[in-house]
C-alpha cells in the first residue's frame, strides 16, 4: 500500500460513477460524480490530476471488469474489490448511497491493515468463455426445472412415474418409456390436458437449446487457448468437457493460486470456523466464492459408488505423461478416500461427496498448473 499516494473509491452504475479520493500523505479528498457514455473517460482525466501514484477500486457486481480493463490498459492501476469481503456496520446499512458507499471503499483501500480481497480480473477472452460455460449450467438448470415442472403438475392430478427394473429400481424419466405413458394420460379438464402439453412442449424446447449450448462449449473448447486444459483435466473421473471446459474459463489462470487450500477457499468447500477462546466448533462448508464450479464438481461425485477403479478412456487429443500419471492417482487416491469416508469413517454420502469435491478442485488446480508451465515451455521453444 506504501507505493500509492491517492486511493480512489469509486462506486460503479451502469450509467453514473460516483467517485471519492484520499491523498493518505496530507488527509486531502476529493469527490466527483461521472455520468453519460463517456464516464469511464473522464474519470481516467480526473485521476491524472490527483497527486500520484493514484489507483482505483470499485466493487465487484453486474458492472464486470470492463472498467478495471480499460484503466489498465491506460496505464491506471484498478483493483475490483469483492464485494462480500468489505465491512459493513449498523450504520452504514441504515444509512446508504453512492457517496457513502464511494467512501466506505477509499476507506477500506487506505487502511495499512487490509482486510478485503481483490477478485482476478480476467482478460476479455477468458471472461466471455467464463460467460459461455456459465450459460450451459444455466441451460442444464433449466431443462431441470421444466421437468420438475411437469412430474409436480401431474402428481396434483393423481398421476406419477411408478415403473421399476427388475431389482425394484424406480425406471428413470424422460425415457422412450416415459413419454410413451406421459402420452398415455388423460386429465379431467381440456384445460388441464392443454397446460400438461405446454409443459412438455417446454422441456422439449430447452433440452434443444441445451444441446445446441452444449455444442458451442465443445467447439470453443476445441480452440488452441483451451485445449490443452479440457483434454487434461477430462482424464479426471467425473469431469466432462463442459465440466472440463468450465473449470478452464473459471481458474482462467492456475497458477495464481498459491496452494490447494486457497483453492479450496475459493470455491466454498472449507467448513465454517467459530473459535473463541478454548472454544471451536466447525460447521458445514461456507459456500463462499465459485458457486457455479463448486455445484458441478459435487455433481459429478454422484457416481462415486458405482464408480471402478480403471483407467478413464481417453478423448481426442494430447495429454503429457506427467499429467497422465497425475490423473491416474487423482483417481485411484479419490475414489480410495470416497470408500474409506463412507465404508469405514461411516460418514453420510452427502458429506462424502463434498470432501471429495473439494479434493477434486485441488486436483484440477495441480493439473492446470502442471499444463501451463507445459504451455510456457513449449512457448519458449
Amino acid at each position: 500500500m506504501g507505493k500509492y499516494t491517492t486511493f480512489v473509491g469509486a462506486d460503479v452504475h451502469a450509467r453514473s460513477i460516483s467517485c471519492r479520493a484520499v491523498n493518505v500523505a496530507t488527509g486531502e479528498t476529493w469527490s466527483k460524480t461521472f455520468a453519460g457514455e463517456g464516464k469511464v473517460i473522464s474519470l481516467e482525466e480526473w485521476v491524472r490530476t490527483l497527486p500520484g501514484p493514484a489507483i482505483v477500486g470499485y466493487e465487484s457486481g453486474c458492472t464486470g471488469f470492463d472498467m478495471a480493463r480499460r484503466l489498465a490498459a491506460d496505464g491506471i492501476e484498478c483493483e475490483v474489490i469483492a464485494v462480500t469481503t468489505i465491512p459493513r456496520s449498523t450504520k452504514d446499512k441504515a444509512h446508504k448511497c453512492d457517496k457513502l458507499d464511494a467512501a466506505a471503499i477509499v476507506r477500506e483501500m487506505a487502511n495499512p491493515v487490509r482486510g478485503y480481497s481483490s477478485a482476478w480480473v480476467p482478460s476479455a477472452e477468458e471472461e466471455a468463455a467464463r460467460e459461455l460455460a456459465r450459460l450451459k449450467v444455466r441451460a442444464a438448470e433449466e431443462v431441470k426445472a421444466s421437468k420438475q415442472r411437469v412430474a409436480c403438475f401431474l402428481i396434483k392430478h393423481g398421476h406419477a412415474w411408478n415403473e421399476r427394473t427388475e431389482s425394484g429400481n424406480l425406471r428413470k424419466t424422460w425415457t422412450a418409456a416415459y413419454r410413451t405413458w406421459l402420452n398415455s394420460l388423460r386429465l379431467d379438464d381440456p384445460t388441464s390436458e392443454l397446460v400438461l402439453n405446454e409443459l412438455v412442449a417446454a422441456v422439449d424446447r430447452r433440452m434443444v437449446e441445451d444441446g445446441r449450448i452444449r455444442s458451442l462449449v465443445e467447439k470453443e473448447a476445441e480452440k488452441p487457448r483451451w485445449k490443452p486444459y479440457v483434454d487434461a483435466l477430462c482424464r479426471l473421473s467425473g469431469i466432462d468437457v463442459c465440466t472440463a471446459f468450465l473449470a478452464a474459463a473459471e481458474f482462467g489462470s492456475f497458477e495464481r493460486f498459491p496452494s490447494g487450500r486457497r483453492v479450496s477457499c475459493w470455491i466454498g468447500t472449507i467448513p465454517r470456523n467459530s473459535s473463541s477462546g478454548e472454544k471451536e466448533a466447525h460447521g458445514g462448508i461456507t459456500k463462499d466464492g465459485n458457486s457455479f464450479l463448486r455445484r458441478a464438481l459435487i455433481e459429478g461425485c454422484c457416481g462415486m459408488q458405482n464408480r471402478k477403479n480403471t483407467v478413464k478412456g481417453m478423448r481426442d487429443g494430447f495429454v503429457s505423461p506427467a499429467v497422465e500419471a497425475m490423473a491416474h492417482k487423482a483417481n485411484e487416491r479419490m475414489l480410495g478416500r470416497y470408500r474409506r469416508l463412507v465404508n469405514e469413517s461411516g460418514k453420510s454420502v452427502n458429506k462424502a461427496k463434498v470432501a471429495i469435491a473439494s479434493e477434486m478442485a485441488r486436483w484440477i488446480w495441480a493439473v492446470g498448473c502442471q499444463v501451463e508451465r507445459e504451455q510456457g515451455a513449449s512457448a519458449d521453444s
